[in-house]
């Protein structure tokens, strides 16, 4: 799982290389001084199975998904602290993996004060409020960096836009400052992600130009398809839908449902932005899906753009659960 060389000894100094190597990658990545949040180390991606590790501004955010790393913590942790002197370091497992692994669920700080109030970064010429008391996972999604801004590019001037699985208002507040919409209504289920988009819209004075809606990703569309609404571009960012190979079929369902819904209230020629951040589906297994719901549809669809995750999220050609980020944008006509 961390090394291919059987000569190879688990000990201090072979984290602090393999953490070097993650850190040096990130700091030689195009445009890496302008960031102020980054990831700085990705799991099996970075050879480091189990770690992961976020920098928001002068705050840096461990999370452990496997029991194996948890002895090796403190090391990882002052490795970081020599290397950025930062104001926090601060560690996190959640319920889901404490289960799974035998270990206890963990949410402290390690070094230094992590502050009460959520910090601010700058992403895509906007501010972003981070709460890294309890934000999900490291406390921000920063993998849909560029895919944000590439569908802003392609909105059509005037367009109606629909953001569903809105989150912190990531695609509505990237597409409502970068490009010319007439109306952007963004859906999310949860009562507390949209408090934190507004005050994200609000914080940038975008808050007249994007609407909020909390309700389930299926009833929001189901219901603009019985209304016979129509948009000229939707954004589909649902949750990870499969943590397992037995969940693959039935996330694949989903993602069918989903993007069918999206297709019926697409006016021709609209723009579908559909992402999966599902490890376990693959790429072409998403296209698949998707070649699957224009069949179904019987509407032509033209894939102009097909991503991943931000490049400090970077793919191990070992791990293909690494390219674990889909975001297809395509035409629909």
């Amino acid at each position: 799982m961390l090394s291919w060389d059987p000569r190879a000894t688990i000990d201090n100094a072979w984290f602090d290389a393999r953490l070097d190597q993650a850190l040096e990658l990130r700091a030689a990545m195009p445009g890496a001084t302008n960031l102020d949040a980054m990831r700085l180390v990705f799991s099996e991606a970075d050879f480091l199975s189990g770690v992961i590790v976020d920098r928001f501004q002068s705050h840096v955010v461990i999370q452990i998904t496997a029991a194996a790393m948890v002895p090796w913590l403190d090391r990882i942790a002052d490795r970081l602290q020599d290397r950025y002197s930062p104001e926090s370091i601060s560690v996190q497992i959640d319920q889901h993996t404490a289960r799974s692994e035998g270990i206890e669920p963990r949410s402290e700080i390690l070094r230094g004060v992590l502050p009460e109030a959520p910090i601010e970064i700058r992403e895509n010429d906007l501010l972003w409020q981070i709460d890294l008391r309890h934000g999900q996972k490291t406390g921000y999604y920063l993998d849909q960096r560029e895919n944000r801004l590439a569908a802003a590019k392609w909105t059509p001037p005037g367009a109606r836009v629909l953001d569903v699985c809105t989150y912190a208002g990531g695609f509505a507040l990237t597409i409502a400052r970068h490009a010319e919409p007439s109306q952007v209504i963004a859906v999310d289920s949860s009562a507390r992600a949209l408090e934190w988009a507004q005050r994200n819209a609000e914080r940038n004075e975008l808050e007249e130009k994007v609407s909020w809606e909390q309700t389930d990703f299926y009833e929001a569309l189901s219901r603009r398809l019985e209304q016979q609404d129509k948009f000229d571009m939707i954004v589909l960012d649902p949750p990870r839908l499969a943590g397992s190979r037995d969940q693959v079929a039935r996330a694949l369902a989903a993602y069918h449902r989903l993007n069918y819904l999206a297709l019926r209230i697409l006016r021709p020629g609209g723009i579908l932005v559909t992402c999966s951040c599902s490890g376990r589906v693959s790429r072409s297994d998403f296209v698949e899906m998707l070649y699957g719901v224009a069949t179904r549809v019987g509407r032509d669809l033209q894939i102009l753009e097909n991503r991943g995750a931000s490049p400090d999220h970077p793919v191990s050609i070992h791990c293909p659960e690494t390219d674990y980020l889909k975001c297809l944008i395509a035409r629909v006509l």
